[in-house]
């Protein structure tokens, strides 16, 4: 491949680099001085960071036409590692995570209630979604002013989960979980609408039941990929296609069954009868042939389901000498491999009896069969926010105060300064940034060196 390459002109070597990713072209500079030249060209790295913005990895909170080569290079290195200060040197004892930027938002709140709602910085970092006052709002965080407020199709609902995917510059799919009180009793329902970020309008594209619930707030993890959103309910995967208006229901084990949809495919995480966990992969395609209809607003919660063992699999991944149960996992799309992921699984130590976090790195290539390697893991105290790089935050008592720990263990784990409990902190998967609401009903995002 590198000699075809090492004999084409320049314009068409670019060409070629601009359907590449970030791994492929470095493999391609380490051939000939010729291609090392021509991968390290400036256009070059535009176009490669500008497919890491299309895939919601690197936010466009800078210019990139000003950065010179070295500088995005450094841009990527830190997206795969964590901001520099989230891992101090080991003969720094008492590290402070130093903060680069903090930008205030002031929409207008009950301050008795706002301190406590859900936030969400979206992958751009230029667009924050928060609950207020029982709904939804949008708000420009370079303007700080609000773009959006969501409008229920349902009388006497409540806002009770949401996220959002972004598709271009100035649009997002969002997903609200809403909880509506009526003369019937308590029901639940998911709404789907385009935003365009820019007018402050938006389109419905799906309204649909959700599975009856006593809780108000039954909703877990709730995630849009592509024309495919779902939502946690227990042990349940309700997973939907906005397009074609279809819904099922996948049935895992029991509640410790995990779910996350990535593009083109289902990952499923179970615990097996002997102990051991399995991590499923189903093609996204074989989901669509499951799906139904859904169901009027006013129709009893009847769903199309079916549990993980009747549906086909790409593969199944078998996790073994991990000496840990899997409870709860995180799963992150390579900023440099495009057919890589990077599994965070929370669980407990059962020798150590704490609790424990271990990675795997999954990849699946188009052609070829799916891979599964243990990455790490290690005895972690602290909460299950994980970012791509393996960082976690954590409450120290005798430091008073959040913390974040780095993969490395051995190293001191950096203070924070954050002013909140976690519960109501969102964490970027890659930028490192943090946003989260104030008892002064106001929104902060902090951003680390």
């Amino acid at each position: 491949m590198a000699l075809i390459l090492s004999n084409l002109a320049p314009d068409v070597v670019f060409s070629i680099f601009a359907f590449c990713d970030i791994s492929s072209v470095i493999s391609a500079s380490e051939t000939c001085r010729y291609l090392h030249d021509l991968a390290f060209d400036k256009s070059v790295w535009l176009g490669l960071l500008d497919n890491l913005r299309r895939r919601s990895i690197l936010d466009r909170t800078c210019n990139l036409e000003n950065l010179s080569v070295a500088e995005m290079i450094g841009i990527v290195q830190r997206l795969i590692t964590g901001p520099q200060t989230w891992s101090p040197g080991e003969l720094d004892r008492d590290p402070v995570a130093e903060i680069s930027r903090t930008i205030t938002l002031h929409p207008q709140a009950d301050p008795q209630n706002f301190g406590s709602a859900a936030v969400e910085l979206l992958p751009s970092g230029c667009y924050v979604l928060f609950e207020n006052q029982d709904t939804l709002e949008c708000w420009s965080v370079a303007h700080d002013r609000l773009v959006w407020r969501y409008t229920s199709c349902l009388e006497h609902s409540v806002v009770v989960g949401f996220t959002a995917e972004e598709t271009d510059i100035e649009s997002a799919v969002v997903m609200i979980c809403v909880c509506a009180d009526v003369p019937s009793g308590r029901m639940h329902f998911i709404e789907i609408v385009s935003v365009n970020l820019r007018t402050g309008t938006h389109i419905p594209l799906l309204a649909a039941r959700a599975p009856d619930s006593q809780a108000m707030y039954p909703f877990f993890q709730p995630v849009i990929c592509g024309a495919l959103a779902a939502v946690k309910f227990h042990s349940e995967y309700l997973i939907m296609n906005w397009r074609a208006k279809s819904n099922v229901i996948v049935h895992g084990h029991d509640s410790h069954s995990q779910f996350a949809l990535i593009p083109q495919h289902l990952i499923v995480m179970t615990p097996s009868i002997n102990g051991e966990s399995q991590i499923h992969l189903i093609s996204s395609d074989i989901i669509k042939t499951y799906l139904l209809p859904v169901i009027a607003l006013d129709d009893p919660a009847e769903f199309p389901s079916f549990s993980v063992e009747e549906i086909p699999k790409v593969h199944t991944f078998h996790a073994t000498n991990t000496e840990q149960s899997f409870q709860n996992m995180d799963i992150h799309a390579s900023p440099i491999h495009e057919a890589e992921y990077r599994l965070w699984i929370w669980g407990l130590n059962h020798a150590a009896n704490k609790d424990a976090l271990v990675s795997y790195q999954l990849s699946i290539p188009i052609n070829g069969e799916p891979q599964w390697r243990l990455r790490c893991h290690g005895m972690l105290e602290g909460t299950q926010l994980v970012s791509y790089s393996g960082h976690v935050l954590h409450y120290e008592v005798s430091r008073g105060g959040w913390t974040i720990i780095p993969p490395d263990p051995l190293t001191a784990n950096p203070r924070l300064q954050l002013f909140r409990e976690l519960d109501f902190v969102h964490l970027t998967t890659y930028s490192g940034a943090m946003a989260c609401p104030t008892v002064q009903s106001t929104i902060v995002i902090q951003y680390y060196r």
